[in-house]
């Protein structure tokens, strides 16, 4: 879990850390009182599968509003379902598809959310055309409707720190409240997988089945469990800083750190609505 402090928080230096971000101040401003110019990034959370032969085609979507947006936009992979995101079984003779890329948080989202086909997602888990869950063809909609906004929040990690020698990870979040704050809002953290090589089913191909397959900010596991833990209470005042902070979260060592990262994203407690995500890379 997170540990939360306000306005100040003193932590001892961690040792042999291979991986250190140095601070990294909020994209404008966020250190004082209200800062107005500060803009809204956007979630992308992607359901998805490696046997889902038309989900190739939202990947491409995907890619391309992350070249648009850059950092303004958060894409996470949720590989999803039984159907689509489970391994094979029986496992085939050449090993295709028997990688199970499912998560318990991921199994969670698409039952609340009501994911009830691939490929989908979901756009700062706020509605357009009344529905939370968007087909492709409508993401670039929702994402221009809300992005750069004026922000609630600003959100950054402060620090960032992976052990390579004990396969652990340590971070420093901190929020600065950009207006009084009328709702309970929670944090949660995301540990992404990106460039995942593995096997694909692909309608567009021939043979439809891919071996090298890249598959793309690949969701592997919260780390303040699967709908995080309060953060910000109704009734906040505008210009509040909050600190929060993790320690040694256990990263999979068959998870390539030098592509892994951390994804933070502050959200409505009542509507779910995402307000405020930022992602940062293990390396500097």
């Amino acid at each position: 879990m997170l540990r939360k402090s306000i306005l100040l928080l003193i932590t001892a230096a961690m040792v042999g850390c291979d991986y250190v971000d140095e601070p990294i101040a909020p994209g404008s401003g966020g250190t004082g009182g209200g800062d107005s110019t500060i803009a809204r990034r956007v979630l992308l959370e992607e359901f998805t599968g490696h046997r889902c032969s038309t989900c190739p085609a939202a990947h491409v979507v995907a890619k391309q509003l992350d070249d648009l947006y850059g950092d303004r936009l958060i894409v996470v992979g949720i590989h999803a379902t039984a159907t689509f995101g489970a391994p094979l079984s029986p496992p085939a003779a050449d090993g295709r598809y028997s990688t199970d890329f499912r998560t318990p948080a991921g199994d969670t989202y698409t039952t609340t959310f009501g994911v009830s086909f691939l490929p989908t997602g979901m756009v700062s888990r706020k509605a357009f055309n009344s529905s939370v869950t968007v087909s492709q063809g409508s993401w670039g909609s929702a994402i221009a409707d809300i992005i750069d906004q004026p922000a609630l929040f600003e959100l950054w990690f402060d620090e960032l720190q992976f052990n390579a020698s004990l396969n652990t990870v340590s971070a420093t979040v901190k929020v600065v409240t950009q207006q009084a704050i009328d709702a309970d809002h929670k944090l949660t953290l995301y540990l992404l997988e990106d460039r995942v090589i593995d096997w694909q089913l692909n309608a567009t191909e021939t043979p439809p089945d891919i071996a090298n397959y890249e598959h793309r900010h690949v969701l592997r596991s919260t780390l303040n469990g699967t709908w995080g833990e309060d953060a910000v209470s109704a009734g906040t005042a505008a210009g509040d800083t909050l600190t929060f902070q993790v320690n040694d979260f256990a990263v999979d060592p068959a998870w390539n750190a030098d592509n892994c990262s951390l994804v933070a994203y502050l959200y409505d407690a009542s509507s779910n609505e995402v307000m405020q995500a930022v992602e940062r890379k293990f390396q500097p």
